[in-house]
């Protein structure tokens, strides 16, 4: 787990890394969180609107943050919500890239410039958790999943490959399994007070005629990763479309 600060300044003053242990930031966010998690308001109600007030006092968890959707996600809430207390981001490396790489990516993007100016020390409330939604158990360390479960008030699951084309290897797990992997993880959290899901679109192309209901899916979704868990890739994708 990553935890990214910044000196009043705006500037980045530490980042706390795989050279030092995951419980170090648990300890930190437990020190300045609330005594109450499930109840204690940072700002003065009065002054904040109902969105405001339910998000005041809490903690969020998103997965997907580094996407296009998740970025906007995590700009509007720190924007918009300055009375939330920490925003927990699972983030894997990619490409060549550690956390603390994409992290400071995320960041860059002129996304964000509205916020710096608003809120310059918005990094105060940022908590990059090490993990990869591709993996069971979300890719997290036991400590991180005892941290987030103990801390967090609010999930977000907007993870997903949104590639019609992608390998049923890697989609089944990221589409399929993740989802039931943060609603495993939800059940975890005492204080939940609110899991919101982001769906991906989903055509049903060999349909000449598509209406507007739910079609009963080809195969059960358990099942789907059973197969998709001990079957060769190779032999997944000869009897694919």
């Amino acid at each position: 787990m990553v935890e990214v600060l910044v000196e009043p300044g705006g500037q980045e003053a530490a980042a706390l890394g795989n050279d030092r242990k995951s419980d170090d930031v648990g300890n930190r966010t437990e020190r300045l969180a609330r005594s109450d998690r499930c109840e204690h308001s940072i700002l003065e109600q009065s002054n904040l609107s109902p969105i405001q007030q339910f998000y005041n006092g809490q903690s969020i968890f998103i997965t997907g943050g580094t996407g296009f959707v998740g970025k906007l996600l995590i700009e509007k809430l720190l924007r918009e919500c300055p009375g939330i207390s920490f925003v927990y981001l699972l983030i894997r490396p990619k490409k060549g890239k550690d956390m603390h790489q994409r992290i400071e990516e995320i960041f860059d993007d002129p996304l964000f410039d509205k916020l710096k100016e608003k809120q310059p020390k918005f990094r105060h409330q940022i908590v990059v958790v090490a993990g990869d939604c591709s993996q069971p158990g979300l890719g997290m360390s036991a400590v991180d999943r005892q941290t987030v479960t103990r801390e967090v008030s609010i999930v977000f699951h907007v993870a997903a490959t949104v590639r019609f084309d992608e390998k049923i290897k890697l989609a089944v797990p990221i589409n399929v399994r993740s989802p039931i992997e943060v609603m495993n993880l939800c059940k975890e959290i005492p204080c939940l007070k609110s899991f919101v899901h982001v769906s991906t679109a989903y055509a049903n192309c060999p349909l000449d005629l598509i209406e507007e209901k739910v079609y009963e899916a080809p195969i059960d979704g358990e099942k789907l990763i059973t197969i998709v868990d001990y079957m060769d890739e190779k032999l997944i994708e000869e009897i694919t479309p």
